[in-house]
């Protein structure tokens, strides 16, 4: 895990890692289960992971993104992550009428994806972030995360 640049230190990007660590925890999981042949446990854990991503997602595109982008150096790949984000949705949702197989190999093909697109937010984004934002940026994240706790609900899943 990435500690080297500092960008934990930030409260927003802390939260964000935070969360990539519960979703490689409950990929793990996703993982033993499908070698075990634990289909039942897999889907409980692959549905508490859509529980994570949903917001994680949220926050990301409805903040650190968009302020992101705002530097043209960086726009390109704040692009390339987004569209990943969509690629996840859409594999997510090919799941709903797959067979035992192709449920299981979906699942693994989304892992890998989320797993490869989590390494280019923690070792590109966040610390692009650290080097370009500024301290109302990060206010900024710290008042949406503050305003999205206290809604009425958790956000959901696409």
């Amino acid at each position: 895990m990435c500690d080297h640049c500092g960008c934990r230190d930030l409260t927003p990007v802390a939260r964000l890692m935070g969360e990539h660590d519960r979703l490689r925890e409950l990929s793990e999981h996703i993982r033993r289960h499908l070698t075990a042949g634990d289909d039942a446990a897999a889907r409980d854990h692959f549905q508490e992971l859509l529980v994570v991503l949903g917001p994680h997602v949220a926050e990301e595109e409805s903040t650190l993104f968009p302020m992101l982008r705002r530097h043209e150096e960086l726009a390109g790949h704040v692009a390339v992550l987004e569209g990943e984000h969509a690629g996840l949705y859409d594999d997510v949702d090919d799941l709903d009428d797959a067979g035992v197989q192709a449920w299981r190999d979906g699942v693994a093909r989304v892992l890998h994806d989320l797993d490869a697109h989590m390494f280019k937010e923690d070792f590109g984004l966040f610390p692009a972030a650290l080097a370009t934002l500024d301290g109302a940026d990060w206010d900024a994240m710290d008042s949406w995360e503050q305003a999205r706790a206290g809604s009425a609900g958790p956000l959901s899943a696409r």
